[in-house]
């Protein structure tokens, strides 16, 4: 049985209307087998302090990737993430910061400009896979460009 993980979650508990966590949960996991051990999440105990909260998560992921000989980050089987209009993805925007980040696995942000903006989200080398249903043709117009994020300019060039 595969290992799930949420790349992006709100800084709120996991019940919160807000959370990725219970997103995820009531459309996808509560409909299928998947034993509850194999969905990591972050830690609600840790809410009040953020550097603690990303270590654990981040500490998740090594446990699990660094068995795995993985190559310097983890490397995942599927990942399914949202990508906006502007190239935004995880709620890295273009000249984000954190786009230059490159020795962290996990990180967070407080500026996120949707509510609430505290976020913490996994820095991982991730190909993305749209559920928008509109043409894709827009989405090549960004495949290379420099300015916007680096996870949005992986997207599979299959597109």
């Amino acid at each position: 049985m595969g290992e799930i993980y949420v790349p992006l979650e709100r800084v709120v508990p996991l019940d919160h209307e807000d959370s990725n966590h219970k997103l995820v949960m009531d459309v996808l996991f509560s409909k299928v087998n998947i034993p509850s051990e194999n969905i990591h999440h972050i830690d609600p105990s840790l809410l009040d302090n953020i550097e603690e909260l990303v270590d654990s998560y981040e500490s998740q992921l090594i446990l699990e990737f660094a068995s795995k000989d993985s190559a310097r980050f983890p490397v995942f089987d599927l990942i399914l993430i949202g990508i906006g209009p502007d190239g935004h993805t995880a709620s890295l925007f273009p000249d984000h910061p954190l786009l230059a980040e490159e020795e962290r696995w996990v990180a967070w942000l407080n500026d996120s400009p949707k509510p609430p903006p505290t976020i913490l989200l996994s820095l991982v080398d991730l190909p993305l896979i749209s559920t928008d249903c509109r043409p894709l043709a827009w989405m090549k117009d960004f495949v290379y460009a420099p300015h916007l994020p680096i996870l949005s300019r992986h997207l599979l060039t299959a597109l």
